[in-house]
This record gives C-alpha cells, structure tokens and sequence, in this order.
C-alpha cells in the first residue's frame, strides 16, 4: 500500500497551475485528463516526490462542482493504491467503515472511497493499481527573487477531535509506522503525533486540552475535522516569503519554535482553499 497523491479541487485549473508554477519547483505529470467518471477534468504535478493532483469539474452537478459550492476550492482527498484492493475493501466493510463511490472498469482498475464520515473526515480513495511513474528526488529548488531555495514537502496535516482515536482507526486499517508520539506543538496551543505509510508522513493534530481556544478549535468549529494544511521545508524562509509577498500572496501566522525554526503560512484564500505551511529547515539537503 503506497499513497500515490493529495487531490486538491479547483475551479480554474490552469489558474491554480500558473499559481504553483510560479511558486514552486512543480515537474508536471499529467497535463489536462478527462476523468474516469466523465464530469471532471485533472492534471497532476510533482513537488520533489511528492505528487499534488488538482481536479475542476466538467460537468453541470459534478462532485467537485457539489464539493466547492459546499466548502470552497481546497484538499479533497488522499489517494492510495492497495494490491490487494478486495481483501482491503472487504475487511472495511464489515468493520463498519463506510465505503462510498465504487468504480470499476477492469480487473485491475478498481476504486473505492471511505467516507469522511468514517475517517475523521478525510476522503481517502484506494485504487487497485497504479501505472508506473518516474522517480524524484526529495528536494528540489526554486528561484525566488534571485535566490535559489530548496524546497520539500514534508507532510499534510489533520485536524482532529482525538488523536488517539484517529491513530488507532489509521493503525487498525492501515500498514503504518509510528512517528512522532502525541506532544505539545510549537505554540503550545495544540498537539500533534504523525505516522508514515510507506514513508508518506501524515500529521494529526487536536487543540491542547488546556488551551480550549485555538487554531485548531476554530478550525473543527468552522469545518470539522479534514484536511488542515501541507507542510513544506525551506531551507531559507526569508527569500521565499518576500516573494510571495511581492505577488501579493497572503501570509499569516508566521512564528518561532523554540530551537529557532521559524515557520509562516500561506492563506487559503491565496492559495485555492489550500492553508500552506512553510518550515525554515537550514540544513535541507538534496536527497533528504
């Protein structure tokens, strides 16, 4: 079981992809496609290794069309291949877990949802198989006014109630390995834990129960649980973020941790839905 990308939906594709060719080192993968259930259109691209899908509709009533005029342009859903995609499917399903919008066009060409209902609303998509594609490095680099930056993604984030009931749900059905164990973030308004799926890093995050007013309390209060940012590492934050500015890109909540790692994000409304987080990580290798 790998995850092969995130899915973001937009309305404008080609808006959203001048926005990240401008500001990120994306290789493109697929241009423009017509979906598998004709009323959508998508196009993927990669940061590093790190595969972004955005998905517009083509279609008067499509899910993506039903899905931004209920909660406006941003993540949509994890996507993963699992071979053994009946067995998978199977055991969901008498465990209760909701399964939702089958799709089968072949023996080896199968996909299934789990509802957000049943997923600490997050939309994961399996997919039997999965066609080849080309490998990258980790780290690439971008330009931002004049000065050559390297950038990789380091997780995406949710946003949770409990995290030690989204942790058991992903260890009982998922092939996972354990992270970072539930701590105070950052800011000490929250905590977090993550955990990798075939060196895929997820991050789960919950308000800190001593701090009953925050970030992520405003966040489950205005959307519920799902999808909260992607994280990204930089190993200069300065130059990036001057860049953005100069574009007129909306930052907000820049910060410190206390070993000296600053942080800044991008705004979803600057950014398609999409709450972008940027580390400042000096030591950002290549290949890292």
């Amino acid at each position: 079981m790998r995850v092969d990308h995130i899915a973001i939906a937009v309305r404008d594709t080609d808006v959203a992809l001048a926005f990240f060719r401008r500001h990120f080192p994306i290789v493109m993968h697929h241009e423009r496609l017509l979906g598998h259930t004709g009323d959508y259109d998508w196009c993927d691209f990669f940061i590093g290794n790190f595969k972004f899908e955005l998905i517009q509709s083509a279609a008067p009533g499509s899910f993506v069309e039903r899905f931004i005029a209920k909660r406006g342009e941003g993540l949509h859903h994890l996507s993963i291949e699992a071979a053994d995609f009946e067995r998978l499917i199977d055991d969901l399903e008498r465990a209760g877990v909701r399964v939702v919008d089958r799709f089968e066009a072949g023996p080896d060409d199968k996909t299934a949802f789990i509802s957000p209902r049943s997923a600490f609303g997050t939309l994961i998509q399996f997919w039997k198989t999965f066609e080849p594609e080309p490998a990258y490095p980790t780290t690439a680099t971008h330009s931002y006014l004049g000065t050559t930056v390297r950038v990789r993604v380091n997780h995406v984030s949710i946003a949770v109630h409990d995290i030690a009931a989204a942790l058991a749900f992903f260890q009982r059905f998922f092939p996972i390995t354990p992270g970072v164990a539930p701590r105070v973030g950052y800011d000490g308004a929250f905590r977090f834990a993550n955990f990798f799926l075939d060196g895929y890093k997820i991050e789960l995050i919950a308000q800190h129960p001593d701090v009953p007013e925050g970030f992520v309390t405003a966040f489950l209060r205005k959307r519920g649980e799902g999808f909260h940012h992607v994280s990204i590492d930089v190993d200069r934050l300065a130059p990036v973020v001057a860049a953005l500015e100069s574009d007129g890109v909306r930052i907000t909540g820049r910060g410190r941790t206390r070993d000296g790692h600053e942080t800044a994000f991008v705004s979803p409304r600057s950014a398609f839905g999409v709450l972008i987080q940027f580390w400042e990580r000096p030591v950002l290798g290549t290949s890292a």
